[in-house]
């Protein structure tokens, strides 16, 4: 009984290995955090980055630019997809710029998509990015894409009389 005290007193005053369980511990945990801080920064980058782009083509949009020689949308859509290209992996397929317009006076369910409206209509830009998480952990929990979109309304600047 004696040598069984002297051994369970030395094992409980030992603490050799006691910072290597505490490592295994926490360490998934804190890398799960660094991996989630991580994804989580590059998802708020990538909104921002889609909110400024549809700004960007709302606001060209509305100049009327090429309305006279008919390449009005293309250009619109060259504006948007601009600044897209700082987003990690943006390829043509994975940003999409949309464009549609409500008549003046029409409620917001009257949107007409593909078309950049007249003058004194609204214009709806909308740009969206499909992206492969960036972190393993983060992708097997949200699934293996994301999507981010930005839509900026505007109105048309009457560059020729408004109807």
């Amino acid at each position: 009984m004696h040598a069984f005290r002297l051994v369970t007193g030395r094992l409980r005053h030992d603490t050799s290995g006691l910072s290597s369980l505490e490592l295994a511990l926490t360490l998934p945990v804190l890398l799960m955090m660094v991996f989630g801080l991580i994804e989580f920064g590059y998802n708020l980058f990538a909104r921002t980055t889609v909110d400024k782009a549809a700004l960007i083509g709302a606001r060209y949009a509305v100049t009327g630019q090429g309305f006279d020689d008919g390449t009005r949308h293309a250009r619109i859509v060259q504006e948007a997809r601009r600044l897209t290209g700082v987003l990690a992996g943006s390829s043509p397929q994975s940003v999409t710029v949309t464009i549609g317009s409500i008549a003046a006076g029409a409620g917001d369910d009257a949107l007409i998509e593909g078309d950049a409206g007249l003058p004194c209509d609204r214009v709806q830009v909308r740009v969206e990015y499909r992206y492969t998480p960036v972190t393993p952990v983060v992708g097997s929990l949200l699934g293996p894409e994301i999507t981010v979109q930005g839509i900026e309304r505007m109105i048309n600047e009457p560059w020729v009389a408004c109807r």
